[in-house]
């Protein structure tokens, strides 16, 4: 007489149900919302006060342009007339157009207050957004493929390195992501990026 087959989908001619031992404490819980969150490397950073030149800001938000660093200055405008008939030097000031990736909008970054440390007079700037000052303070060679110090800006508050290095590499991440999905699109390579893992910081 021929076996009556069961269906274990259906359930039938399954063993009973049965606890399991040692997590008589324990409960089945859902994961926590906020594991879902994109980290935010500056959450607890401590934030110091400080004010330049009457206006109170975060030490960590203050970026220096490198005084090593050229200035191109246009003659054309070089000299301002005042009313009494002289002439007033007007410097340029350096600046960048950044893209603010929080606020999905561009950003110019000027150089244009002065501070004076040390017997040095520095042009800064101040930049709220960490992510604006990430790309200030790093850059991605694409010859070497990997991060590297930008030196033409200095900061006050060098604590924050590793912080805005992995705020960096947030933004870079996604970029580098699309550049070799165009490099398999276009036949430049045969690295299907939808079976790879996302870049690590090794990687990148």
């Amino acid at each position: 007489m021929a076996s009556k087959k069961t269906d274990p989908v259906a359930g039938e001619g399954t063993a009973k149900n049965e606890g399991i031992k040692g997590i008589d404490d324990l409960n089945f819980q859902p994961i926590p919302l906020k594991a879902a969150r994109v980290s935010r490397p500056f959450d607890g950073y401590p934030m110091k006060k400080v004010t330049i030149g009457g206006t109170e800001t975060n030490l960590c938000f203050v970026v220096a342009l490198n005084p090593t660093v050229p200035v191109q200055q246009d003659p054309s405008n070089g000299k301002k007339r005042q009313k009494d008939g002289t002439f007033e030097q007007v410097l340029n000031t350096h600046a960048r157009f950044i893209r603010d990736y929080e606020e999905n909008e561009n950003t110019e970054v000027v150089f244009d207050r002065v501070v004076e440390i040390g017997g040095k007079e520095y042009f800064c700037a101040i930049v709220p957004s960490h992510n604006v000052r990430a790309q200030l303070c790093f850059k991605y060679e694409d010859k070497n493929k990997r991060i590297v110090v930008d030196p033409n800006y200095l900061f006050l508050d060098t604590a924050q390195d590793q912080r805005l290095k992995r705020v960096f590499e947030q933004i870079i991440n996604p970029k580098l992501r699309l550049e070799r999905e165009a490099s398999f699109i276009s036949g430049e390579s045969n690295v299907d990026t939808g079976e790879i893992q996302p870049l690590t910081e090794e990687e990148v």
